[in-house]
Formats: structure tokens, C-alpha cells, sequence
């Protein structure tokens, strides 16, 4: 606990009394000195203006901070190389870092190194293109799990008038989440990599494992901008919550894969056209249900489709996404591709159109209303 001296000290940093009440920043301070935390630490510009975070900001990335030279020096990698990774991980210069100067832990220099031995099997360009993903995708979560906790902790903690030190405790419980996590997330990937191999094994096409054939459905909502307009930030939230939410559960459901969401599209995939069309139509049925005024609609294209970092490219690609454009609210277009692959699923032909890409018109079906429990 702070004694008299250390109130001092904590007062001549201007970090006592504060803006606030004395004595709930008395106990903010006692706490974070029991913590282990210094009147210097806590006396940055950083820290001043975040004293209810510091203490989980430390605990989120724990450990001493190297510079970038001696990071690459103990990985045993040149700096160029060991740059490129940190870069393709997404690492930028934290808030508690010299300026200009990132700082790496023992924990993700380990890491780099791990990574560097990727290229005694793949190519370095491959290798790299992969911790993009790593890094691309970790960092959507870390946003995932920092919006879950301002709007369910932080947002009822400030309109309750909560003190600093419960608001510390709040955030430091959070952050403990975090301990441990990613060991638990290993039968998580791993579960996910088989399931990456097995659509490739049903989509493959040719010996040079870049082409699948798959079938790529868009879907879109019609309505959206004019609806977003009138909503708040929480109704916002909520909504995109539960649709991106209700087409990835539904794409799961029939077998498909959600590649990812732009705005109000998502994108899906799947070695199965039956199985594309039946999410997309299954989409309609249940999202489409709960609203007159934004309505979603569909694309769905079949054939060989470029996979790269889990993406799709190609023309067939770009043919259903153009289709979306195309459909009419709680509609399903579909090309002639699809037709032919999706025997369990019904059509019904609506005409050719001139779809912007192409040059010649495409002749397209409208696709059948179906669920996942008919």
C-alpha cells in the first residue's frame, strides 16, 4: 500500500487527486502499486490519461520489451527479414514503446523464429503470405474482443458512474480471459485445417493445387442504406451482429463456408453447389422474414475459382457477385454452372443478362425456394 511519501510522490506527477474523487483514485493507485507499478510508469502522458487500463494493458502483452535490432538479433534473423515478418503480422509501435521503435516480447520473438523454419518447406513468399493471415486474422479478433467488452462492460460501467478502481478491476478480469486462450484454441485450428483439406480433396481440379471448383454465392441486402440511416449505434451494431451471425451459422449448417463480409454482402463457398444454394435460399427464408424494408438476394456462380490466404478469385467469382446486382429482393440468381451441378435443387429459367464484365449476356435461373429442414 502507498505510504504518506508515496501519495507525494503520486501528487508531484500530478497523478493525485485527480479530476475526480480523491479517494477513489487514492484506491486506484494503491492497487496498481500492489501491482508491482511505479510512480514512473504510471506518470507517462499513456498512462496518466489510462490509469484504470494500464494495468491490463501490461497484463495482455506481459514481459520485458526488446528493440527491434536486438528482437531480430535473438531470433538469429536479419533485420530485413525479421521486419517483414513483424509487418505481415501487422505489429505496429505500441503506446508504451519509444516512439518510433517497435518492441517485441521473448514470447513473439520465440514465435518469429518458429515461423522462419516455415520456409525449410514452403517458400519464403508462401511462408509470408500465411503470417499476413495469421496476422490479418488476429487482428479482427483482438477488435472482436475489444468491441464485446466496450459495449457489455465498459458502456454500462460509465452510464452506471462506476468508480475508476471498479472499472480497472472490470478490465484487468477481462484481459484474464485472455491467459491461456490460444494453447485452447489449438483443437479449434486444427479442426479447421482438416476441414480446409477436405473441401480442397472435393474441389481440387489439375496437379497445381491452385484451382478449385467451387460454387461462390454473394448475398446481399437490399434496403440497408436507407434502414442504417435511421438506426443509433447500438441498433446498427445489433443488426449487422445478427445477420453476419445468421449467415455464418447458416452456411455452416448446409455445409458451406463463410469467406467474409463486406458492409451488408457476405460471401460463401463450398465444393457442393447444392449446399451453396441451399444456405443462400435458407438465408432468404430467415433473414428476409423479419423485415419488409431490407431484404436480402442472392448469386450464385459454379466452377474453377483461384484460392489464395482463404480467398477466391476468378471469374466465377466476380460473375456471382455481379449476379447480386441483378436479383430482386429475396431472389437467387444462378448460372446455367449451378444448374447443371446442383441436382437436388430446382430452377427455374429467368431469361439472360448483360452482366457488366462479360461480354456476352449470361443466361441465369432463378433458384427455387428451399430450406435446410426440407
Amino acid at each position: 500500500m502507498p505510504t504518506v511519501s508515496n501519495m507525494e510522490e503520486f501528487a508531484a506527477a500530478g497523478l493525485y487527486p485527480g479530476d475526480g474523487d480523491p479517494d477513489e483514485r487514492r484506491a486506484l493507485l494503491e492497487w496498481l502499486s500492489e501491482l508491482g507499478f511505479t510512480v514512473e510508469q504510471l506518470s507517462t502522458p499513456i498512462a496518466r490519461d489510462n490509469l484504470a487500463a494500464i494495468a491490463s494493458d501490461y497484463r495482455i502483452v506481459p514481459g520485458e520489451r526488446m528493440s527491434q535490432a536486438d528482437a531480430a538479433a535473438r531470433a538469429g534473423l536479419d533485420p530485413e527479414r525479421f521486419d517483414q515478418l513483424a509487418t505481415a503480422f501487422g505489429f505496429v509501435t505500441l503506446d508504451h514503446d519509444p516512439p518510433g521503435d517497435r518492441r517485441f516480447t521473448t514470447d513473439e520473438i520465440e514465435l518469429f523464429s518458429i515461423l522462419a523454419s516455415l520456409t525449410s518447406i514452403f517458400s519464403h513468399d508462401e511462408a509470408v503470405s500465411v503470417v499476413r493471415v495469421i496476422g490479418s486474422s488476429f487482428a479482427r479478433l483482438g477488435e472482436a474482443f475489444v468491441s464485446m467488452f466496450l459495449v457489455d462492460v465498459e458502456s454500462p460501467h460509465m452510464r452506471a458512474g462506476d468508480t475508476e478502481l471498479m472499472l480497472a478491476h472490470k478490465i484487468y478480469d477481462a484481459t484474464a480471459l485472455l491467459d491461456g486462450l490460444t494453447a485452447r484454441l489449438d483443437p479449434v485450428l486444427r479442426r479447421h485445417v482438416l476441414q480446409a483439406i477436405e473441401r480442397g480433396r472435393h474441389g481440387t481440379v489439375g496437379v497445381e493445387r491452385l484451382l478449385y471448383r467451387n460454387a461462390i454465392a454473394f448475398v446481399d441486402l437490399v434496403g440497408f442504406t436507407p434502414v442504417s440511416s435511421d438506426l443509433d449505434a447500438p441498433e446498427l451494431a445489433t443488426f449487422l451482429r445478427e445477420f453476419e451471425g445468421e449467415a455464418h451459422d447458416v452456411a455452416t449448417r448446409c455445409g458451406a463456408r463463410l469467406v467474409k463480409v463486406i458492409g451488408d454482402e457476405v460471401m460463401f463457398a463450398a465444393p457442393d453447389a447444392n449446399a451453396a444454394c441451399l444456405a443462400a435460399s435458407t438465408l432468404m427464408a430467415g433473414f428476409g422474414a423479419g423485415s419488409t424494408r431490407v431484404v436480402p438476394r442472392a448469386g450464385v456462380a459454379f466452377g474453377d475459382v483461384l484460392t489464395r490466404s482463404g480467398d477466391y478469385y476468378g471469374a466465377v467469382v466476380n460473375l456471382a457477385s455481379r449476379l447480386v446486382d441483378h436479383a430482386v429482393p429475396g431472389e437467387v440468381l444462378v448460372t446455367e454452372a449451378v444448374t447443371v451441378a446442383a441436382t437436388d435443387c430446382r430452377f427455374d429459367v429467368a431469361g439472360r443478362r448483360v452482366v457488366k464484365g462479360f461480354d456476352d449476356p449470361v443466361a441465369v435461373w432463378t433458384l427455387r425456394p428451399q430450406s435446410a429442414s426440407s
